[in-house]
């Protein structure tokens, strides 16, 4: 009888354990961190296609991009950067949630 109590109690144990185990791997976006994912989707597919665009266009017609090629790189590095600032605010975020000091 103690041995299926013994059990029974180890059964309880390891509910409460997986169920720990359940919350800590779930992921919620707030409020604020699911607007800055909306407001920044269209940012980054807007540089990534500028990427592309400027990749496809040089390496199709280069007589025709070369003049110009110094002012397209220095917009597309003025564009990178609110870019670069956006998802590192957001990685920074779901990082700070990973280690478990969520201030929020």
């Amino acid at each position: 009888m103690a041995e299926i109590d013994e059990l029974r109690e180890q059964l309880a144990d390891t509910r409460v354990e997986l169920e720990k185990v359940k919350l800590r791997a779930t992921t919620t976006l707030s409020g604020a961190e699911f607007l800055t994912l909306i407001m920044l989707a269209p940012v980054v597919a807007a540089f990534v296609i500028l990427g592309i665009i400027i990749v496809w266009q040089t390496t199709s017609n280069p007589a025709s991009v070369a003049p110009h090629l110094d002012i397209i790189l220095v917009a597309y590095a003025i564009f990178a950067t609110p870019t670069t600032a956006g998802l590192a605010a957001i990685t920074g975020r779901f990082a700070k949630e990973g280690s478990g000091s969520n201030d929020n």
